[in-house]
């Protein structure tokens, strides 16, 4: 209804003041112009906002910090991606040092990249990836490369941190290469054990992971979200 009574008016005034009305007309034409202009830019400023969240934690064992993660979220339009770097100094029979870093892309929801590295003692323990090829996988561990056809991988070992499993009853591990069977004890309280023996058990509050029970043949220890 106002667009047509301004249409009316300007009409009226166009008869009456053509030069005038022209110079309206094309000030209206210009800020229109401007106006889709930004309208374009915010729409594409929305399209891409990204979400960044970071969590640290510490390592404990018998009490005391030997080491700390650094865990990082970042969401940007339907892409997700996981990242964790982490640090262990402690003695177990003698000085024991590890560093690692791992990633993990989702697009849409569905793991496209995975990698983990790992050195101990300076000594590389552990350089694997998984890359999504068409309908399947493709896992590269050091020189060797293998197919994995269970494809799409929805949950691996670092959406373990921020997303609580209660939809999975399984998780993909990184490093193992393979799906591993995640096994509730408790309300927020899984636990996951290893090929090689070892096990982990996950403590959620409001859907985020607090502390992670290690237990290790050689070793034992507690990861604790930092408050």
């Amino acid at each position: 209804m106002i667009p047509t009574i301004i249409y009316l008016m300007m009409r009226r005034y166009k008869r009456q003041h053509p030069e005038k009305a022209e110079m309206i007309q094309s000030f209206i034409n210009k800020c229109s112009k401007c106006l889709f202009l930004i309208m374009i830019c915010l729409g594409t400023g929305i399209g891409t906002f990204s979400q960044e969240k970071t969590l640290l934690y510490t390592i404990k064992r018998n009490g005391s910090v030997v080491g700390n993660i650094q865990f990082s979220q970042n969401i940007s339009g339907n892409r997700t991606i996981l990242k964790m770097e982490s640090e262990i100094r402690t003695r177990v029979v003698f000085l024991f040092t590890a560093k690692a870093k791992e990633e993990t892309i989702y697009d849409g929801g569905i793991m496209t990249w995975s990698s983990i590295y790992r050195k101990m003692n300076g000594n590389v323990k552990a350089d694997k990836k998984t890359k999504a090829t068409g309908s399947s996988y493709t896992i590269y561990n050091e020189d060797k490369t293998e197919k994995l056809n269970n494809y799409p991988i929805l949950y691996n070992m670092l959406s373990l941190y921020t997303n609580e499993p209660v939809s999975f009853s399984s998780v993909y591990s990184d490093n193992f290469q393979q799906f591993l069977t995640i096994q509730t004890i408790d309300s927020h309280h899984y636990k996951i054990k290893f090929p090689d023996g070892n096990s982990n058990e996950y403590f959620y509050t409001n859907g985020m992971c607090t502390k992670v029970k290690i237990s290790h043949s050689l070793y034992s220890a507690t990861i604790e979200l930092n408050s």
